[in-house]
């Protein structure tokens, strides 16, 4: 990777791909942190996931996976992430009662995609991010820090 993910590149990404209107399948809260997430990290966790369209798509999506939160685990367990907050991870959280998938700016400032842009948040219910190795979640600039 190029560039370092900093809270400055995230805020960078989440401007430049969540400001566009909602549209389930190619913007919804979940192929927009991906989006975001892939352009910080070099791969997208969603990748077998996209080409759905509309609501109806979405949510069988997620039925089928057991919900977004059983959705999210297995897929941050199958693409190597590790529960935590960091700079580009995932989180999830309930927004108006309905799971929501958000970016991490920094622990305590997430990114969420809203139906004309994005929100910020404080906090999120669970989180999820990449740690190379052990040794990583002691450093102070380490690329996660434990939930």
């Amino acid at each position: 990777m190029a560039c370092a993910v900093t809270p400055d590149r995230v805020m960078a990404e989440v401007e430049r791909v969540m400001s566009r209107p909602f549209e389930w399948g190619p913007r919804d809260c979940c192929s927009a942190a991906c989006d975001v997430f892939a352009a910080l990290w070099g791969f997208d966790p969603m990748a077998r996931f996209r080409g759905y369209r509309g609501a109806r798509d979405a949510l069988r999506l997620m039925a089928d996976g057991g919900g977004l939160p059983k959705l999210c685990a297995q897929v941050s367990r199958e693409t190597g992430l590790i529960e935590g907050h960091a700079p580009g991870g995932f989180g999830l959280t309930a927004i108006e009662g309905l799971p929501s998938l958000l970016i991490c700016i920094t622990p305590g400032t997430w990114a969420g995609k809203t139906l004309r842009g994005f929100a910020l948040v404080r906090s999120a219910d669970k989180g999820w991010c990449l740690a190379q190795t052990a040794s990583d979640l002691d450093r102070p600039s380490g690329l996660c820090r434990p939930a």
